[in-house]
């Protein structure tokens, strides 16, 4: 019988289930009614030829019974009546039913939400084709290890020199403006023309642009760009006529030929992408990024490469090889010691300098959120234990009138299966306002287009979690439930359920919870101390009278005359203003991105593999500013921009790095692509760079009046009180000096530090919500198991009072039956702490993986909270009464 024509045959079945009920009901009556008339003819008396009757015909009750387990969609009906049986036990103990549920749906709403995140994270595919053949290309040497990006002519050569398909992006700064109106900074990304081509990107209007190698080395080759959804949305209107219209970018016009799909907005899943201009276009780039596009030892762009059948990844990478070692040989001063390596494309869309900390970070919440569940799960195994000897007289009474163990741990693991599928219902919803929550307080480095959204996987998820969750939790209850003594639950008797064998389940669930709740525990300590050490770290710098205003002098094309000039326009109308004191540009922003990635060699050793080390350009009065100490020789002066040299400041790491027990004032080194060498002129104290949690790392400074080059700009203003107050001001100062120039984001580095404090403010504020979950999972798990050994020992408790125990010896009595699998559980858990601490120890700010302050911690509040739900039941212990006891004994 086919599948369709048995699911035909259970509905008929399903439908005409009363009416063939009664049918077989009259049809077994006739036929004892027919028997017993027999036997009554025979001489029998109506009682006893009836009772004949129904002994020859087994019962009509058990006939139908076994006519039921033979008919077509008698499964399905022993089902609905399970479901039944379930439904009017949830009635029965409402508390006990939304006390279960509610550790569930805490459990699974958790680790939803966290699935979420991950798989938006890490496991959903690009929006490309073939997505599993596509492979990341980085630049790495034995000096420089670490995955970076390649140049450009690096780039090229590849291409030409590889038989599959490669294509580049970077990232620009670039200012848009639209019929004249004021540019508008939008993310941008330079690409190579085979861009849309190699990824299988199509344009829902228009056409993606499209060219060879050579024609990528032609400039300004193709003068047209593609735009996302959103900017032909947010800028355009969604109008069809938006093809071919020209706009202009850092003042140069660009004609609009395609706009990309809705769901692709680039490669990288943190950094949303507007603006698409094929590589041909080097004339719109400004400053520095005009300098890395053309100078081959400075990596700029990401590259992919596309696989094929004949070349794979083994192959590739073994081609890779071959082309590093033609590329150092061909250029050695900019590619010595250059190799090629590979990853998995899907491991390249988070930046792979920030991609180990982002998993780490994914995977710590994963095993918290897991270990929640975990304690859930045992919280309701404790309490369907505790209901399962509850409930022993009434499954005495199924064995009793016929029904099988099978039958009875079959209708048990359903009930478990309705708990756990109502607890994924709610923790759905759990895990939507959490996702909800955590995007409404998202950081400004996550863009907004990043979503985390409730699709078929992840509902496929918390489907696979409530049928997991259902034979975890029900199992063993279900199964010792059915090894019930028939003859003692019909008595009443309190050892109708028997333990499984000499372990007693409920402890061993005890241990594991105590386990669970001390890591949980620790790790929410852990990273309370560790916010609380970044709120006191010393950045190197001032960041709380400081307000800094950026802008990009590209998006006007100023020139390398100009942009000084502007700058010192801006500077001197800032110093008339009162309240502030002091004003300095900056390439770059403290703690909100990385310097220039530079490449130097030290006089003396050119020949040597060039060293990667980042750099920043700033302003006269920077380091006044930013408050931050020269510890040795001088700081940048007016005259340093007439000078043949380039002139340097490095921090106190760069110094005893490079000259180890040497003066560092007026050491030389080369920039890879500058001719003129840099002299040190001072040292600074070291700074925190990008992170809070960064290790000490070298970092110099160069004169920002020697780099005009330097186009996008951020300006830091100190003030004498609060900068917040100061800011309009100062935009009104910077646009006096230029009403056209676009300014971005005016703050203060006090948002900033916020910002920068964000990841380490929301990783404890989530492990301190879910350890405390943990905790108070563990607390009710403690009390259950404590409440049902005492609910088992009535009669034990019962004789000792009579025997003259006292007070406290039944209290004993009870605490040490749970209190010490719960200290097992905390050593346990402390053992696991400390031998898998280092695992988040890179997470960590100012605290060690093993922090004793925080074990000592976690373990202070196990221990009392354990004591105390310990002890509630053995006061409740002390209430029982003897006299009954010993009468039904």
């Amino acid at each position: 019988m086919s599948v369709f024509s048995r699911g035909r045959v259970w509905i008929r079945s399903i439908r005409g289930h009363d009416r063939t009920d009664a049918d077989l009901h009259r049809e077994l009556s006739d036929w004892v009614d027919e028997l017993a008339s027999r036997y009554e003819a025979e001489g029998d008396t109506f009682e006893t030829a009836r009772r004949r009757a129904l002994i020859e015909t087994g019962g009509i009750d058990s006939v139908k019974e076994a006519v039921r387990d033979q008919r077509a969609g008698a499964s399905l009906d022993a089902l609905a009546r399970d479901l039944r049986s379930a439904w009017r036990l949830w009635r029965a103990h409402p508390w006990l039913t939304a006390t279960a549920m509610l550790s569930l749906a805490l459990g699974i709403g958790a680790n939803t939400a966290v699935f979420s995140v991950v798989n938006a994270l890490f496991l959903k595919s690009a929006p490309v084709s073939d997505p599993g053949s596509l492979v990341a290309l980085y630049s790495t040497s034995a000096a420089n290890p670490g995955w970076h990006q390649t140049s450009f002519k690096n780039y090229a050569d590849l291409r030409k020199g590889l038989p599959v398909e490669v294509l580049a992006y970077a990232t620009i700064p670039v200012g848009l403006s639209v019929a004249g109106s004021p540019a508008e900074d939008v993310p941008t990304e330079m690409v190579s023309g085979n861009y849309f081509e190699l990824l299988g990107v199509r344009a829902v209007v228009g056409r993606m642009f499209a060219s060879t190698a050579a024609e990528d080395m032609i400039a300004d080759k193709h003068a047209e760009i593609v735009i996302s959804d959103a900017l032909w949305t947010r800028r355009f209107g969604r109008r069809a006529d938006v093809v071919n219209q020209v706009v202009h970018l850092n003042a140069r016009p660009f004609t609009i030929v395609g706009v990309a799909p809705p769901a692709f907005v680039g490669l990288d899943v943190l950094r949303t992408v507007d603006v698409w201009v094929p590589s041909s276009n080097s004339s719109i780039l400004t400053g520095v990024t005009n300098f890395f596009f053309g100078n081959r030892s400075i990596g700029m762009f990401d590259v992919v490469a596309r696989t094929t059948a004949a070349t794979g990844p083994r192959q590739l990478a073994s081609m890779l090889q071959a082309q590093a070692t033609r590329l150092a040989g061909m250029f050695p001063g900019d590619n010595k010691g250059l190799t090629l390596a590979t990853r998995p494309f899907w491991q390249a869309r988070i930046n792979p300098a920030q991609r180990d900390t982002w998993v780490r970070a994914g995977g710590l919440l994963t095993v918290v959120v897991g270990l929640v569940l975990l304690i859930a799960c045992a919280n309701v195994a404790n309490l369907l234990l505790g209901r399962s000897v509850a409930r022993r007289r009434e499954l005495a009474v199924r064995l009793a009138l016929g029904a099988t163990r099978r039958q009875l741990v079959r209708q048990l693991l359903i009930e478990s299966l309705m708990l756990s599928s109502a607890g994924a219902v709610v923790g759905l919803s759990v895990a939507w306002a959490t996702v909800r929550v955590l995007s409404a307080v998202r950081p400004a480095f996550v863009p907004a287009s990043f979503e985390a959204p409730m699709e078929w996987s992840t509902l496929l998820f918390t489907a696979g979690i409530a049928f997991v969750i259902a034979p975890v939790c029900g199992l063993l209850p279900a199964l010792q439930a059915s090894r019930a003594n028939v003859v003692d639950g019909l008595k009443g008797g309190e050892t109708a359920v028997q333990r499984v064998g000499r372990t007693d389940f409920s402890l061993a669930l005890l241990i594991a919870q105590s386990m669970l709740a001390t890591v949980a525990l620790i790790l929410a300590t852990l990273f309370v101390r560790s916010l609380r050490q970044a709120q006191e770290i010393n950045l190197g710098f001032d960041a709380d009278h400081v307000a800094i205003v950026s802008f990009d002098l590209g998006m006007l094309r100023y020139d390398n005359a100009k942009g000084p000039a502007f700058v010192r326009r801006v500077n001197d109308r800032l110093r008339a203003v009162p309240g502030i004191i002091s004003s300095a540009v900056g390439s770059h922003v403290l703690l909100d991105g990385a310097g220039f990635a530079s490449k130097i060699t030290l006089a003396g050793h050119e020949d040597a593999e060039a060293l990667s080390i980042e750099a920043g350009a700033v302003g006269l009065e920077y380091f006044r500013t930013m408050n931050i100490p020269i510890i040795a020789g001088r700081g940048f002066r007016e005259s340093d921009a007439a000078s043949e040299f380039g002139w340097a400041v490095v921090n106190r790491t760069m110094a005893e790095q490079l000259w180890p027990g040497m003066e560092a004032i007026g050491q030389r080194f080369h920039v890879l692509g500058i001719r003129e060498p840099y002299v040190v002129v001072g040292v600074a104290s070291d700074a925190l760079y990008d992170t809070l949690g960064e290790r000490r790392r070298a970092y110099f400074y160069i004169y920002y009046d020697q780099t005009p080059g330097l186009k996008k700009l951020t300006l830091h203003v100190l003030t004498v009180g609060d900068p917040r107050r100061m800011l309009q001001t100062i935009q009104k100062e910077v646009q006096a000096a230029d009403p056209n120039l676009p300014l971005i984001n005016a703050r203060t580095m006090t948002d900033v530090l916020s910002a920068a404090m964000w990841v380490p403010r929301a990783g404890a504020a989530l492990l301190l919500l879910f350890g405390s979950i943990a905790l108070s999972l563990a607390v009710i798990g403690i009390y259950g198991v404590t409440a049902f050994f005492v609910r088992q020992r009535r009669r034990e408790i019962g004789i000792r009072l009579a025997l003259g125990a006292t007070g406290a010896n039944i209290v004993w009595l009870v605490v040490r039956r749970t209190f010490a699998p719960t200290v097992v559980g905390l050593g346990l858990g402390l053992a696991a702490s400390y031998f898998g601490g280092r695992l988040v120890a890179s997470l960590l700010i100012g605290v060690g993986a093993t922090d004793p302050t925080s074990f000592a911690t976690a373990v202070v509040v196990l221990v009392v909270a354990a004591g105390a739900a310990s002890l509630l039941p053995a006061v409740v212990a002390l209430r029982v009464a003897p006299a009954p006891i010993l009468r039904r004994e």
